[in-house]
């Protein structure tokens, strides 16, 4: 595909930070996974985090909302800061993100950045890495999505 036919980077990043976004703020997992790539990997200050199932990634998940609802976030403010394609198929974007209560900033801004890949006609996030700190309650809220994190059977 000729580059002016290509959707602009900018334009597929800020789309795909729409539908999380949306998501998170109103607990719909499955919008939020319909454009993840399982397995994926993420990562945080704490370190690398392997989601090799929609589990793995729902537990992350619920408990994102969850730590949303307890800090009382009302607005998820996600900037795009730069994106660019790679390949025309792949997208590099870095985006930073911040937390509000009622206009009330709850964190400081961070960065999050992104791989993006069209797959199978769709534009989904196939990696992040977040600029979050291992204490962060976002942070914790990730990892959750680790397969080390997987509940064991009981016996």
């Amino acid at each position: 595909m000729s580059s002016a036919m290509q959707i602009a980077a900018t334009d597929v990043a800020e789309a795909l930070l729409e539908v999380t976004g949306d998501a998170l703020m109103t607990d719909n997992f499955p919008a939020f996974v319909a454009v993840f790539r399982v397995p994926q990997k993420m990562a945080t200050m704490a370190g690398p985090i392997h989601m090799e199932t929609v589990d793995d990634m729902q537990r992350a998940f619920v408990d994102m909302c969850q730590h949303f609802k307890a800090i009382g976030v009302t607005e998820m403010i996600r900037t795009c800061v730069s994106a660019e394609y790679k390949t025309p198929t792949m997208i590099e974007t870095t985006h930073v993100s911040e937390l509000l209560h009622n206009g009330k900033r709850l964190n400081e801004p961070y960065p999050v950045f992104s791989v993006l890949e069209k797959i199978d006609g769709n534009w989904m996030v196939t990696g992040s890495e977040y600029a979050l700190e291992a204490t962060n309650g976002q942070a914790l809220a990730l990892g959750r999505a680790d397969k080390s994190q997987r509940p064991t059977a009981q016996t």
